[in-house]
């Protein structure tokens, strides 16, 4: 090899060396490059996204404030409400409460007493009246199958005694006491069992009257619940022994 092309040879070599140098330093510089405008969109973007928070802050106030106000505002209509409440509902709740107290007086000599029993299933019936505890018992075999609530005689009129069920009938007035009574059975003379009393006509009941069952309340009969008095009417033969005490 000759001198010139040993030559040659060294200045490619250092060519070759120059340039890898010069791209390794270009390329450096563009790492730079790009490391700097990484961090100005960074910082560019940084500040947007504070803002975005801030104005996610905003709303939630906002929100919270919307909230508050209308939580304010319930209360207020619900204080409303329970001042209204305070001024009407006591009145109102009196009168419903009343109208129930009539009714279920009313219910209570009307309706039977309990469980009225089909006395045809049962054999020596009898028909005790506590004048003490104002009830009639109706027994079988000497045991209560049936309890009624009754009025028995102001002034102790209701005779005691024993006796037997007589006549009956469907209903009667009596002009001189202004009153009568549906479902009657006799038992002694003018005693009768029969419901609370009647005007004129039958079915005609006078609540007055019907409201004292259960204490003392008639001229000597025994008064019974407008379905026990039809029940017992309708059931209990006659010539069964009554005792009275």
């Amino acid at each position: 090899m000759t001198e010139r092309r040993r030559a040659r040879m060294r200045i490619r070599r250092q060519r070759i060396y120059v340039v890898r140098r010069i791209v390794v330093a270009v390329c450096a510089l563009l790492c730079c490059v790009l490391a700097v405008f990484s961090t100005i969109d960074a910082q560019r973007v940084w500040p947007r996204g504070e803002s975005v928070a801030q104005g996610q802050a905003e709303v939630q106030g906002q929100a919270q404030k919307v909230s508050q106000s209308a939580q304010q505002s319930a209360s207020r209509v619900s204080a409303s409400a329970s001042s209204l409440d305070r001024q009407q509902v006591p009145v109102f709740n009196q009168a419903i409460q009343e109208q129930r107290d009539k009714e279920a007086q009313r219910a209570r000599w009307t309706n039977p007493t309990g469980k009225q029993p089909d006395l045809s299933q049962y054999s020596d019936l009898s028909v005790k009246v506590s004048i003490a505890k104002q009830e009639v018992y109706v027994q079988s075999g000497g045991e209560t199958i049936y309890t009624m609530i009754a009025s028995t005689g102001l002034n102790d009129t209701t005779p005691r005694g024993n006796y037997v069920i007589g006549m009956r009938g469907d209903h009667f007035y009596n002009p001189a006491e202004g009153m009568g009574a549906d479902y009657w059975v006799r038992f002694n003379g003018p005693f009768l069992f029969h419901s609370v009393p009647t005007g004129a006509n039958s079915g005609e009941y006078m609540e007055e009257e019907g409201n004292k069952l259960g204490q003392p309340a008639s001229h000597g009969c025994v008064r019974l619940t407008v379905a026990d008095a039809e029940w017992f009417y309708n059931q209990i033969p006659e010539g069964t022994p009554v005792t009275i005490a």
